[in-house]
């Protein structure tokens, strides 16, 4: 960036947010809808590994036209992704340009990035970063509601209304719905991604869901997940994953390292979003700590995390 192209911003205030990845303790894809997304029902929760945001300069035009986004990788153990995937197909982008079009403003936004999660991993990372932009931006902008805020968020990804939510959520429908739950856990979590990046679209077409599925009352499906979510003991037989079988029979690999999660000691295991991180639980430290250090012996890339605490 040239010298004159810095001269010309108004405000230099850096923002900083963390940026939260999730895992998903359920995931039930319950039919194709007729623009050929799909509607789900799934408890997400937010975990401590996150990715650093920072809003470095921009400048605002009170005007409708022009949005221009930057992007400066600032390092991190996923930082390779930020060279892969180019500006305007970020997610960070596509929902900052929303939000600026529907208030009605123009801008010039420099976001840095420190990216620890792991991409196309079922972690949501990149929506996440996407609600973290929108969370400045909206505070910076003070236009518009939340209906503009999510909106945009929509019309981004599936996950991003969870993000601007987190904690343990309920989410419906193509992620529209977001009910946050009052559940909070002490757990340590593995997570381990091992680099196998899986195409979300393939992974919903393996399912071969149609418009005519039959979908059920969810709220029968919330009531029974709110009695079991205190008895770890249950977790196993009554939590599942749908994306697992045939994401596990084409990647058996991953499958593995689910059957090791459990060989080891975890109470809870299973593949998060549609692949291919799989996460362990465990109820003591020691546990977690012992099992990581056998699967990174193993040449698996491994993380240990928590759930996020959210403090109202």
């Amino acid at each position: 960036m040239s010298g004159k192209t810095l001269n010309k911003y108004l405000f230099k205030k850096v923002y900083i947010i963390k940026s939260y990845a999730k895992i998903n303790l359920h995931l039930e894809v319950l039919n194709r809808r007729s623009d050929n997304y799909h509607n789900l029902f799934s408890l997400m929760a937010e975990l401590e590994l996150y990715d650093l945001l920072k809003l470095e300069e921009y400048t605002l035009f009170q005007k409708p036209g022009e949005v221009i986004i930057e992007i400066i990788n600032d390092g991190g153990e996923s930082s390779s992704v930020l060279k892969e995937i180019p500006v305007e197909k970020n997610l960070i982008t596509i929902a900052v340009k929303k939000y600026m079009n529907d208030v009605g403003m123009g801008g010039h936004f420099v976001f840095s990035l420190k990216k620890n999660i792991p991409a196309g991993a079922g972690l949501g990372g990149g929506s996440s970063n996407a609600a973290s932009a929108l969370k400045i931006v909206s505070m910076i902008v003070d236009r518009g509601g939340k209906y503009d805020l999510y909106n945009a968020a929509y019309s981004t990804g599936s996950d991003v209304p969870f993000f601007l939510k987190g904690g343990f959520a309920f989410v419906e429908g193509r992620g529209e719905s977001v009910d946050r739950m009052d559940f909070s856990d002490e757990s340590y979590i593995i997570l381990v991604n091992n680099g196998i990046h899986i195409d979300t679209g393939f992974a919903y077409k393996s399912l071969n869901k149609s418009e005519q599925d039959i979908i059920v009352d969810c709220s029968e499906k919330k009531k029974n997940i709110r009695e079991r979510i205190l008895l770890k003991s249950e977790w196993r037989e009554s939590f599942k994953n749908d994306f697992e079988e045939s994401i596990f029979r084409i990647y058996p690999q991953v499958g593995l390292i689910k059957e090791k999660m459990y060989q080891n000691g975890a109470f809870f295991a299973m593949m998060t979003g549609s692949g291919s991180t799989v996460f362990g639980m465990f109820k003591d430290e020691d546990s977690a700590e012992n099992v990581q250090k056998r699967l990174e012996l193993e040449g698996n890339k491994v993380y240990s995390t928590k759930f996020r605490v959210i403090n109202n």
